[in-house]
């Protein structure tokens, strides 16, 4: 019986420490996973401005590094987003751009992966994944 009283006694003060633990470190997973989508979305806006600079023809091969939580990366409107899911609902990482973009499918792709950038004849810069 005593045992039984000290064990429930010890899992009465660990199982709350253990909990506390659990959300502080899913809002730090979260915090990361923003940063890393705007560090993938600044790096997509620089090498899409490059490649829009060097005139049509000109193609560029991108390694990206994507939280788990990514939903969607997509180029549009001037501007690179990467939305990601978060606790509080989506969070989207934006980046501007100067290039001129062809609209193209989202992209839901997570993880370690590579996209081509590549200007097309008109002068638009398309995201595209490698075939």
């Amino acid at each position: 019986m005593e045992l039984l009283i000290t064990l429930g006694i010890v899992l009465a003060f660990t199982i709350p420490v253990i909990l506390l633990l659990l959300s502080v470190t899913s809002v730090g997973y979260e915090n990361t996973a923003m940063a890393q989508a705007e560090a993938s979305s600044r790096s997509l806006a620089d090498n899409m401005n490059f490649v829009y600079a060097q005139g049509p023809g000109a193609k560029r091969l991108i390694l990206l590094n994507l939280p788990a939580s990514t939903e969607e990366i997509y180029a549009a409107n001037g501007e690179i987003v990467v939305r990601i899911k978060t606790s509080t609902g989506t969070s989207d990482a934006v980046s501007p751009t100067f290039a001129k973009i062809k609209r193209s499918d989202p992209i839901t792709k997570k993880g370690l992966f590579t996209l081509v950038v590549q200007t097309n004849d008109d002068g638009e810069v398309e995201l595209l994944e490698p075939s």
